[in-house]
């Protein structure tokens, strides 16, 4: 088997709090380099003290200074020049469709006239609620103009979400024959499998970031009506975001809500082993890790019914589906969960061994491993 060189362009790569695209792309690279291909990852960092490279065996971590990050979440780099003086390269693999890393990448590959897969883990087309006008214009702007060459490099579009790959094809008008799925991953290893207990109280805790589009607002307004309406039930918030203080404001001295803040990830399984359901309320996802993670564990999903997660949850026959942003149906389908626990335990058993086959890191890297070969022209 040939030996491929691959280079890795993320926005995000290596830090203790990062989120699942992030963890995605350091599993993926670290196995890839294991199973001895050459692996460069291009990346951003916060700090100048940050070392320009990192090397491990078969693989280099390249990181460019980003002063600040546009509209919060992109950060502001140059590293068009460094991926133009590559002199080996087999495959670009390309993580995420909005960032600034991502459009040098569809620059350096017009140059240098390689391979170019486009991994989508969100992001495609519109959010459903309002950001402001200049969020709103920016991001049509960019879909239509910037994101339409993005694409049109593409060799191969993957995405984590049949949602986010119906988007693409219908909406931007992208060839099917170039589209394909590539499922979420976790780490099966890292996430016991467990039976969660029938017990006098349940927690139901919410893991991410807080931020408006994870539909923590109305979120907030369910938890104040069942505070008043159950004795039984108490609510996690692991993770930190823009909404953190407003948090702290309604349920600082709630002893039945407990604020976590961000978490180191490698907490997260020793912390959902106390959790009796995962919560997301979210408007705007791709195929969230952390329903992924929770469904490896055994433990009962309950989420909106946006994006990938319907297909996640197999339209509810796996967990619990509710309307986004509809504070009854949320309310509702935690009361149902807790009134039907051992119900939903029995489900969320079975759906435990399909998503430990189905979305570990080693199916994955396989899928990506074999699709790498055929795009590079190369033998397995």
């Amino acid at each position: 088997m040939d030996s491929l060189r691959i280079v890795q362009v993320t926005p995000f790569f290596g830090s203790k709090s990062y989120g699942g695209t992030e963890r995605y792309v350091s599993h993926l690279s670290k196995e890839l380099a294991r199973r001895g291909h050459y692996i460069d990852v291009f990346t951003t960092k916060k700090s100048t003290k940050i070392p320009y490279q990192t090397y491990y065996e078969n693989m280099t971590v390249h990181r460019f200074y980003s002063p600040w990050n546009v509209f919060g979440i992109n950060p502001a780099c140059i590293m068009l020049h460094k991926l133009l003086k590559l002199k080996e390269v087999d495959v670009f693999h390309v993580h995420s469709f909005i960032y600034f890393t991502t459009i040098q990448a569809a620059i350096a590959k017009l140059f240098k006239q390689k391979p170019l897969l486009l991994h989508i883990h969100g992001g495609v087309g519109s959010p459903p609620y309002k950001t402001g006008f200049v969020k709103e214009f920016a991001k049509k702007f960019y879909d239509y103009t910037l994101g339409r060459f993005v694409l049109s490099q593409a060799d191969v579009i993957a995405s984590v979400s049949s949602y986010d790959k119906d988007l693409l094809e219908h909406s931007l008008h992208r060839n099917p024959k170039r589209l394909t799925i590539i499922n979420n991953a976790i780490n099966p290893e890292i996430f016991p499998e467990i039976v969660p207990r029938i017990e006098k109280e349940y927690n139901i805790a919410y893991i991410g970031d807080l931020e408006p589009w994870k539909g923590v607002s109305y979120y907030i307004l369910a938890i104040q009506k069942l505070l008043k309406e159950t004795k039984n039930l108490s609510f996690w918030f692991i993770g930190y975001g823009s909404l953190f203080p407003l948090l702290q404001k309604k349920f600082g001295k709630e002893k039945r809500v407990k604020l976590f803040g961000a978490v180191d990830h490698s907490k997260i399984p020793s912390l959902l082993e106390k959790v009796h359901a995962l919560i997301l309320p979210s408007f705007w996802e791709g195929s969230p890790t952390t329903i992924i993670e929770a469904m490896a564990m055994g433990i009962p999903v309950i989420a909106s019914n946006i994006g990938d997660i319907p297909r996640l949850l197999r339209r509810g026959k796996d967990g619990v589906l509710f309307e986004a942003g509809n504070v009854q149906s949320l309310e509702d389908a935690i009361l149902n969960v807790v009134d039907n626990y051992s119900s939903y335990v029995k489900k969320a058993q079975t759906a435990r061994k399909r998503i430990r086959r189905e979305y570990s890191f080693n199916h994955v890297t396989d899928q990506i491993e074999k699709l790498y070969y055929q795009m590079a022209g190369k033998t397995t």
